[in-house]
C-alpha cells in the first residue's frame, strides 16, 4: 500500500461522491428518531392479557394456574391478574429462556411443596405412621 495524505484522500471521496453526508446525515437522524421512538411507553391494550394461556408457547402450565387463579377474588387472585396482563411479563409466556423446567433440582428446591408441580406430597413419609399401624395390628 501507500501512504496518502488524509486530506487528500477526503477530497478525493468528497469529488467521488458529492452527496455522501447528507446520506450520512439522514440516516444518523433516522436513527436517532427510531430510538426516540423505541423508548416511548405503548399505550395499554385494555384485552391484551386475557389469552395468555391460548398464546402461550413458553410455560402453559404456569399461564393455566396463573388463569386459574385470576378468576378468585383473593390478593393471589388479582396479583395474577395484574401478571397475565402486563406486557413487561409478556416474554415469560413466549421466550424460549424463560422456560422454567419444574423437574430440575433448583426448582424442586425452591419450592418443596410440590403444589407448583401439581403432584400430591405422600402421606407415607411419617416412619412413626406405620408403626403405629403395626402395633394396632399385635392388639
Amino acid at each position: 500500500g501507500f501512504f496518502v495524505d488524509a486530506g487528500l484522500y477526503n477530497r478525493i471521496r468528497s469529488v467521488a461522491n458529492p452527496f455522501e453526508y447528507e446520506e450520512y446525515r439522514k440516516n444518523k437522524i433516522r436513527k436517532k428518531m427510531e430510538e426516540a421512538r423505541a423508548s416511548r411507553i405503548a399505550p395499554k391494550n385494555p384485552g391484551a392479557g386475557k389469552k395468555k394461556k391460548d398464546e402461550a408457547k413458553v410455560n402453559p402450565e404456569l399461564a393455566e394456574r396463573l388463569e386459574s387463579k385470576s378468576g378468585e377474588g383473593t390478593k393471589a387472585g388479582k396479583l395474577a391478574n395484574k401478571l397475565l396482563r402486563d406486557e413487561r411479563f409478556g416474554r415469560m409466556f413466549t421466550d424460549a429462556d424463560y422456560q422454567i423446567d419444574e423437574e430440575a433440582m433448583d426448582f424442586k428446591l425452591r419450592n418443596p411443596s410440590g403444589v407448583a408441580t401439581g403432584q400430591k406430597r405422600d402421606d407415607d413419609m411419617d416412619s412413626d405412621r406405620d408403626e403405629d399401624t403395626e402395633e394396632e395390628e399385635e392388639e
